[in-house]
């Protein structure tokens, strides 16, 4: 009855894991989503803004306040469309580099792109969370606390002298 049990529980984490991928996948969709809206909305700001600069330089018109307001707009969409990229960034668990702007891995230590040394990133305290729950409900790991691990460091020798013979 309990490798029936352990099964059970298995299945159940397993589909507890599944839910919070679909949920994460979600997110990341809607947020996406998002963004695309906002690079939309950036565009035709900046097509509004390039109609009435033109305007301004033909003198065909003193539209100096519109331009203004439609400076102020475009600063407020590239800031809501840099928090949408940074919680996109979040939820993919990347982080971006500080020199060329690159989507890199959070434990990255250098950056792929550029070459740039990385500082150490944290783990957010959710994240660190889920690790220790992780541990706790995988079957695996009452297995492994039941049976004495073996000390690899007894083979080491072995294998050294081995290569000295050779």
């Amino acid at each position: 009855m309990g490798f029936i049990d352990e099964l059970i529980s298995s299945a159940k984490t397993m589909v507890d894991k599944a839910g919070k991928q679909t949920d994460k996948v979600l997110e990341i969709s809607k947020l996406k989503y998002q963004s695309i809206q906002l690079q939309n909305e950036l565009s035709h700001l900046y097509e509004q803004l390039g109609v009435a600069v033109y305007a301004k330089m033909t003198e065909e018109a003193d539209n100096g306040d519109l331009l203004a307001s439609l400076a102020d707009e475009i600063t407020e969409v590239r800031a809501a469309l840099g928090v949408v990229e940074d919680k996109i960034s979040e939820q993919k668990s990347q982080r971006t580099c500080p020199d060329c702007g690159a989507k890199l891995p959070r434990d990255a230590s250098f950056c792929s792109h550029c070459g740039v040394k990385l500082e150490v990133a944290e783990k957010p305290v959710e994240e660190a969370a889920e690790e220790v729950s992780e541990e706790e409900t995988c079957c695996c790991a009452s297995e492994a606390a039941e049976e004495p691990a073996e000390e690899p460091a007894e083979e080491a020798p072995a294998e050294a002298a081995e290569e000295e013979k050779e």
